[in-house]
């Protein structure tokens, strides 16, 4: 029996909508995520955090979440049709659906399902029997036709984007919602404007806004089709010939609240789940940093939780989960530096963090902040003791952070116009953790390796939430401090540990450096170039608009769309439309049309001159600082090759072959007393393939000094080198990138405009040249499969998580990196070897010339005239050094008086 409406009418009851939140996290999150045994868990991550955000945020009294169960049998008999359009459930996230049964159970929280029956019917039931027996019921959902479901005790909490996003709806926001459509009216509304993505019908025509105002005018949809007659024109005609679908749609799409569930409410309480049981389970999946979280819900903490009975017992054979973090005393003022000289002089590792007291939006703060985090405090130091503090760590100290260069920059400021109190070189590689570096290097696919976030990855433990007394920034630098013991050994148990402390920490200050250097620019070169190229833009512009006929606005899709389909009349075979209903004008698509059509390919030029001009010529100006320099930001922790990255702004994404990228450069100059010095690789991950499969023929070719693309082109169209043509060799050089990179002949044949067959038969030709290579690749593939991921030369893997996915697009993409990151992470370590050694040299023997950017395999130098000869020399020995291979490592040297030049 269920409880007395006066005893329930403390408790809340939240119903959670499982097939609509699985749904939303699934493609909330894309990034692969699976379970050792390889099942997806991307679904389950996102499910799990909402649901522990839910009951962190609502604190319900009792949790039932609801599914699906077979076809909805229910609605099928009234409405055949009913959501038959959609395409079958993606199996990596059919397959997850058990697994979070399985885990809500472990949870204690009830799982309803009736064969034939929605979830949705399912909630509308459990919401009027709750609402009766007087309880508060909250129903978690991303579907908006629950919206009819709102009372004044029934509330749709709504997920608005992803999982984490929600809205809270009552009768009141429903309306506001809706213009005048009350959630009893809901159904009506969608009578009217039916809904497709489930396939109910409506009445054509008659989108949400002409339904709501014809509700709102007559006051329901009986009354609508009573006064059908009134309304005019093409609406009217409509609806006066779908009166039966109208009133199918409204009953398709009224939510039952009669489902014949055996469930008491009164059975439904959280928390009563057995917190060891969870911890396990979680920590299966690879959720570690759940259980802490979990086990607050438990109402303590994750170690007495796990404990499951009296003080300090373990249940026996399980793990006991770690204690929540403790931050230690919080010090300020002379007591903070105290705690830190104290830190210093017992040798421990000190995480520390960089905040300011600034409100969201305003320019200047009182003063900054820094965070420093020992074994036993936790330190509040501000201005000058900050700075003195940063820089007695950065001496003499062990400094953890999940951002060492940032802290860099407070003693060493990336505009060179301020005063610097710690040169960048002389910071100790050997002395400084940067946990972000260290978590990329476990996992180089993750989107952001924040402190706090590593913590509960790693520790295994929950940090407390921030607060006034301790903020973000401060629980970033205790957990910094935390993080070191565990991610040193995982590197080392990973074989990552070399890569961390010969390559990426002593990379780490060569950063700061060259982000404090900067590159000299040319304001008024900018600013000429982009008048000019704003000119051209402006014709190219009218010349479109002519050809179209049309006074269109080229940035809009839709536009542009409308004009070349529909005006002009461009093939649209194969071509798919967006969910708005015009044909997609994408890059893709456009490129394959301008072949054959001028106008698409006067659109193309515009488009990258329209990029060109505000991303470069009218952005960089408002860059510059005091120094009258621009200084990007090189980034260790995002691509997942291993490669750097540059951003505010992105100077590796300027078109190197272009004519437009050709202008943009000229405007980075360096003064009449230097140069700018350019010294790259050449073919560097072709040369590292005939390293890495060490096929004969291909170590031959480049032995031998000649033409490598011509030998190439001799051997696979067989022909003598002297009679290759120019067309010939570039062939063979789209193959020989092509296939470092895992190109099949689909990707060949678009690069190249030849037909797959054509591609195919120069891919099968390359492969009998150089046998080697294709079974290197071959077996590269199988290793990756065997153990999860590909290495380069020096240790560095990149997990591919893709293949326990189920989709086949999804495994060739990572068969591809299995092929392509031996070669592109290897030259991605190479070079930043090179870098360190560089800066080194520089140092060691003298000169004033600087490193100043880096891109792909490429580095730049600011170059006074009279150390030309001796910079060139040293960065091309220094560079061609690095590595000893079974080719030569070739680094050739050029120089201008601005970045077009040297180029």
């Amino acid at each position: 029996m269920p409880e007395s409406t006066e005893a329930a009418a403390r408790r809340t009851i939240a119903v959670i909508d499982g097939n609509s939140l699985m749904h939303r996290a699934f493609h909330a999150i894309r990034q692969p995520m699976s379970a050792p045994d390889g099942r997806a868990t991307n679904a389950l991550f996102g499910f799990f955090n909402m649901f522990i955000k839910m009951v962190g945020t609502f604190k319900p009294d009792g949790v039932i979440c609801a599914f699906d169960r077979g076809k909805p049998r229910v609605r099928m008999e009234m409405l055949p049709q009913y959501k038959a359009q959609r395409p079958p459930m993606d199996s990596a996230l059919h397959e997850q659906f058990p697994m979070v049964k399985e885990l809500l159970g472990i949870l204690d929280v009830p799982v309803c399902e009736l064969e034939g029956w929605e979830g949705d019917d399912i909630l509308g039931t459990l919401a009027r029997r709750g609402e009766d027996s007087g309880y508060e019921m909250l129903l978690f959902t991303g579907d908006r036709d629950m919206y009819q479901l709102a009372t004044d005790n029934v509330k749709i909490v709504s997920t608005k984007k992803g999982v984490s996003d929600v809205v809270i709806m009552t009768p009141e926001s429903v309306d506001d919602l809706y213009h005048g459509i009350t959630p009893e009216l809901v159904p009506d509304f969608y009578g009217l404007k039916g809904d497709t993505s489930d396939n109910i019908p409506g009445v054509p025509g008659i989108g949400p806004k002409k339904a709501a105002a014809l509700i709102v005018q007559y006051g329901n949809l009986d009354e609508v089709i009573a006064h059908a007659d009134e309304v005019k024109g093409k609406m009217g005609e409509n609806l006066r010939a779908h009166i039966d679908d109208a009133l199918l749609s409204r009953k398709v799409a009224t939510i039952r609240t009669d489902a014949p569930i055996e469930l008491d409410l009164a059975d439904a309480k959280f928390p009563t789940f057995d917190p060891a049981e969870v911890t396990r389970a979680f920590s299966a999946l690879g959720f570690t940093g759940m259980t802490g979280r979990l086990a607050k819900l438990a109402g303590g903490s994750a170690g007495s939780a796990a404990a499951g009975g009296a003080p300090g017992s373990v249940a026996a054979g399980s793990a006991p989960a770690p204690a929540d973090v403790q931050v230690g005393a919080l010090l300020a003022g002379d007591d903070a530096l105290a705690a830190v000289a104290s830190a210093l002089g017992a040798g421990e590792w000190v995480g520390c963090a960089v905040a300011d007291d600034r409100a969201e939006g305003a320019l200047f703060g009182l003063s900054r902040i820094l965070w420093a985090s020992t074994a036993h405090c936790l330190a509040k130091l501000e201005g000058t003791a900050a700075e003195a503090a940063l820089e007695q760590l950065f001496g003499e100290g062990r400094v953890a952070s999940d951002d060492v260069k940032a802290l860099i920059h407070e003693l060493s400021p990336v505009d060179s116009a301020e005063a610097e109190k710690l040169a960048p070189a002389d910071v100790d590689p050997a002395r400084i953790f940067d946990v972000s570096v260290a978590a990329y290097l476990l996992e180089s696919d993750k989107g952001s390796y924040g402190a706090v976030e590593l913590a509960g990855q790693h520790l295994g433990a929950s940090l407390p939430e921030p607060s006034d007394e301790v903020p973000a920034a401060a629980l970033a630098a205790v957990a910094s401090r935390l993080l070191v013991e565990p991610l040193r050994q995982k590197l080392d148990a990973d074989g990552a540990a070399g890569l961390f402390d010969k390559i990426e920490m002593p990379l780490l200050p060569v950063l700061a450096q060259m982000e404090r250097e900067g590159l000299g620019v040319d304001v008024s070169v900018l600013r000429e170039q982009s008048a000019e190229l704003g000119a051209e833009i402006d014709r190219m512009v009218a010349s479109i608009r002519a050809e179209a006929g049309e006074d269109f606005n080229l940035d809009s899709p839709q536009q542009l769309s409308h004009v070349l389909f529909d005006v002009l009349g461009l093939p649209t075979a194969g071509l798919k439309k967006t969910k708005r209903g015009f044909y997609s004008t994408n890059a893709k698509i456009l490129a394959d049309l301008a072949r054959d059509h001028r106008i698409v390919a006067d659109v193309l030029d515009y488009r990258e001159r329209a990029k060109i001009r505000s991303t470069y010529l009218e952005a960089l100006p408002n860059l510059v600082r005091e120094d009258g320099r621009i200084h990007t930001t090189l980034n260790q922790t995002v691509a997942a090759t291993g490669r750097l990255s540059s951003s505010d702004p992105n100077l590796q994404n300027i078109p190197t072959r272009s004519e437009l990228g050709h202008r943009v450069r000229q405007a980075f100059t360096v003064g009449a007393d230097r140069v700018f010095l350019a010294c790259d690789y050449s073919q560097i991950e072709l040369r590292l393939l005939a390293h890495l499969s060490g096929d004969e023929h291909l170590v031959a070719a480049f032995n031998s000094g000649a033409d490598f693309h011509a030998a190439t082109a001799a051997r696979v169209f067989g022909v003598p080198v002297e009679e290759v043509t120019a067309q010939l060799r570039s062939r063979a050089k789209a193959v020989n990138f092509g296939i470092v990179y895992g190109q099949q002949a689909f990707g060949l044949a678009s690069s190249l405009k030849i037909s797959r067959k054509e591609a195919q038969e120069m891919i099968d030709r390359y492969f009998d040249a150089y046998p080697g290579v294709r079974a290197y690749l071959d077996e590269s593939v199988r290793r990756a499969h065997d153990c999860g991921y590909a290495v380069t030369m020096y240790g560095r893997k990149r997990h591919i998580r893709e293949f326990a996915q189920h989709n086949k697009q999804l495994i060739a993409f990572g068969e591809r990196t299995a092929m392509n990151h031996p070669m592109q992470g290897s030259a991605a370590d190479i070079i930043k070897i090179a870098m360190v050694r560089v800066a080194e040299r520089l140092r060691e023997e003298g000169l004033e010339s600087r490193l100043v950017l880096q891109i792909h395999d490429e580095l730049d130098l600011e170059v006074p005239r009279g150390e030309i000869e001796a910079a060139s020399t040293l960065v091309r020995e220094t560079m061609e050094g690095v590595a000893e291979l079974k080719v030569p490592l070739i680094a050739e040297v050029s120089y201008g008086a601005n970045w077009a030049e040297a180029k």
